[in-house]
């Protein structure tokens, strides 16, 4: 579900913003971190929500061209997304951002093609009351197969800190 739309100044500075948050390094800027967390709308709690993707092979179809012979053609594989009580989201430059209370969820916008979510996702951390950063979390895909099912789940392993702010 999409958010209500931001101002342009404020898609602009947003999307800056994520790109140096998410720029290689160790560490990012907690100033950054904390203009980001005041700029996206706090969507409300849900207590539990769900997103499935249930895939399946197409139709088939098959028959006699004339000088050609038998044909087959087949469509692709079918992609349906299951969505409920999910969260809002926010379109930004590349990324989609999902704000809930103590957490950012910010996802590269075409995430969703790749087969493997590792590094698709990451996570933003604060504490909620005073809104000061804790860490950045980075998204890793497990997958357990038996016989011929498959199943994956995304979690989150730490992947940078707020950088030390220097004593004046």
């Amino acid at each position: 579900m999409s958010g209500p739309t931001l101002e342009i100044n404020t898609r602009l500075e947003t999307n800056a913003l994520l790109d140096r948050l998410v720029a290689p390094g160790e560490t990012f800027s907690r100033d950054d971190a904390r203009r980001l967390i005041d700029l996206i709308p706090v969507a409300p709690k849900k207590r539990v929500s769900f997103t499935g993707k249930f895939t399946s092979e197409g139709s088939t179809t098959k028959g006699h061209a004339a000088g050609v012979g038998d044909v087959e053609i087949k469509d692709g594989k079918k992609e349906r997304r299951v969505d409920f009580n999910k969260p809002v989201e926010h379109k930004v430059g590349g990324y989609v951002v999902t704000h809930m209370p103590g957490k950012m969820l910010i996802e590269l916008m075409w995430s969703q093609t790749k087969l493997d979510q590792s590094g698709q996702l990451c996570l933003l951390t604060y504490e909620k009351w005073t809104r000061e950063p804790k860490e950045l979390r980075i998204s890793v895909q497990k997958t357990f197969s038996l016989f011929a099912f498959s199943f994956s789940w995304v979690g989150f392993a730490p992947w940078k800190r707020p950088a030390q702010v220097d004593a004046l």
